[in-house]
């Protein structure tokens, strides 16, 4: 019997040696694949069979830069399967052998989707409370009114609450629990009073003001526009300006006014000069005739930034930044929008289509000198690892030896904002016989000296600023602004004339409409450039210009 276990010990130690030796054999080419597989199962709504492939990717053996997103996609996989369980301890996993990786407040956010699910709101509201970036706060509400709504009892209510002072999901669902009671005690009443005070809540499950409510009645539309104008070293003798490009924006915003003003739609234009002085731009936004503004365009500085926002909180009134393509500044307020697209939309629909048109399945990313390039360069590589796309390579371009040739690539991808970058870059490519399809950022190439040779390839370019100067809405805008302004309209003297003219017309029906007209359609016509997506709930305008060199000109070939 003795000699019977002794067997029974040694097999299984024997089979449990051979079975981590299998694992361990895996090269980091065939994990990659088998990783990508199980996205692709994912993405096709195939849990189990990804669950099943991810299994023994999460062995300890394996610490590639891959490894995490596995220990991630199968927690997904197992939640969509309510193996809540399976998820949670995949989980944990991650959180201990990753703690540094950069996707972790998406990890932490799907363990808190999974307590509230395993109806364990206290631990899921820990978690919720461990993600510190604002960007993650309005889906953080979402999620927390979701669950949190269906507590009916108000002393677990006020339980969590007294766990999470500072969350203004439980302090407006108790007031809401508490105004809809017929029995409720003087004490209830006197916290409502209280929590309403505390959150403004405005005694409601809107969330208004007074103050702000009685705007629905005023039909003209009031625009503050906060920009670096900089009036004190202004010379009306000097034709180029380092700011030239917001004179250029508020030349086109008064013409979309005439616009409006045509469509039976009264705007006001307020120009207040803030750059980065948070006492000025505090007392502008104090002064009680602020109260009457809907719309804010800018500021474009963080400082600056922080008290407009602060504003907004407190207001009907929405914010835009024009220029700005931070997903962070939108994404901890719904009245907050970005006019153009983040890095992130950017990358996702660069690589949407490359994927499709080209069947990229790798890509080798170069980028320039600045903080924006490299910032681009890594969402890039981080929506393409998303995918289930092999990233090759990453690298700062400062020479030909920075290119990689062990390995050719389905596809490059060029993030830089200085002229010359991305004409070397290719010149390095071909030296080195590389010729896979690029996706570039236009801002990395000089579209005015560089040589045609270098346009006339397989080059995509993600063009922000793209014109069809075939439009007629661009025809008849140039007319009109060399008619006021006696010089050709630039690229902001359209942008501005667009971002007027689209958010005008959203609001006409007041701010209370605006989620629903953002949502209804992508509006594309009427404008000169391409026009505003805000589709989906998305808080950004989601279109993205992707234009390459055929036939003598560029053209457009995705949005």
């Amino acid at each position: 019997m003795r000699r019977t276990k002794n067997l029974f010990i040694f097999l299984f130690l024997s089979y449990s040696t051979i079975a981590q030796q299998q694992q361990a054999s895996l090269s980091d080419n065939d994990y990659l694949l088998r990783y990508k597989k199980a996205v692709q199962l994912y993405a096709d709504q195939k849990y189990f069979e990804a669950k099943e492939i991810l299994l023994p990717l999460t062995g300890k053996k394996y610490t590639n830069t891959v490894s995490p997103y596995v220990h991630y996609y199968y927690a997904l996989s197992a939640f969509k399967l309510n193996k809540f369980y399976d998820a949670r301890t995949t989980l944990k996993q991650l959180f201990e052998r990753f703690p540094d990786w950069r996707k972790m407040e998406d990890a932490t956010y799907l363990y808190a989707n999974i307590a509230f699910a395993e109806n364990k709101p206290d631990e899921a509201l820990q978690y919720l409370n461990r993600i510190a970036s604002k960007a993650w706060r309005a889906d953080i509400e979402n999620m927390q009114y979701t669950y949190l709504s269906k507590i009916k009892e108000l002393s677990q209510l006020k339980n969590l609450y007294q766990k999470s002072p500072d969350n203004p999901v439980l302090a407006q669902l108790i007031v809401d629990n508490i105004q809809n009671s017929k029995n409720a005690s003087r004490a209830d009443l006197e916290l409502s009073d209280q929590l309403t005070n505390q959150f403004n809540l405005g005694g409601d499950a809107s969330g208004k003001s007074k103050k702000n409510k009685s705007k629905e009645n005023d039909n003209i539309i009031n625009v503050a526009v906060m920009l670096p104008f900089r009036l004190f070293e202004f010379d009306p003798n000097r034709t180029t300006r380092a700011n030239q490009y917001v004179y250029d924006m508020f030349a086109g915003m008064k013409l979309a006014q005439e616009k409006l003003a045509s469509e039976q739609i009264n705007l006001n234009l307020y120009a207040f000069d803030i750059e980065r002085d948070v006492k000025h731009t505090n007392n502008i936004v104090t002064n009680r005739a602020f109260d009457k503004v809907d719309l804010i365009i800018g500021p474009l500085y963080p400082e600056v930034n922080k008290v407009t926002t602060s504003f907004i909180k407190s207001s009907d009134a929405i914010q835009v930044h024009p220029l700005s393509n931070n997903l962070q500044l939108v994404s901890n307020e719904k009245s907050v929008f970005l006019a153009s697209p983040s890095y992130e939309a950017q990358a996702a629909k660069a690589l949407e289509y490359i994927t499709n048109e080209k069947s990229a399945r790798s890509v080798a990313i170069y980028y320039g000198s600045t903080r924006k390039d490299s910032t681009f360069a890594y969402i890039y590589r981080d929506k393409a690892l998303e995918k289930g796309i092999n990233v090759l390579a990453i690298k700062k371009y400062n020479g030909s030896e920075d290119i990689d040739v062990k390995r050719k690539p389905d596809h490059i991808f060029i993030s830089g904002s200085e002229q010359n970058l991305g004409a070397k870059i290719i010149s390095s490519l071909d030296k080195k016989r590389i010729n896979a399809p690029i996706v570039a950022a236009s801002a990395a190439f000089d579209f005015e000296g560089a040589s045609l040779n270098v346009f006339n390839r397989d080059l995509y370019l993600i063009q922000l600023d793209y014109m069809d100067r075939e439009k007629e809405e661009v025809k008849n805008f140039r007319s009109a602004y060399i008619n006021s302004q006696n010089i050709t309209p630039s690229y902001y003297s359209y942008w501005g004339y667009d971002m007027v003219l689209f958010y005008g017309r959203m609001l006409k029906s007041g701010p209370n409409k605006l989620r629903n007209n953002l949502d209804s359609i992508e509006y594309t016509q009427g404008y000169t450039l391409d026009g505003f997506d805000y589709t989906g709930k998305s808080n950004e305008n989601k279109i993205v210009p992707i234009i390459r060199y055929q036939d003598g000109k560029f053209i457009e070939v995705a949005r």
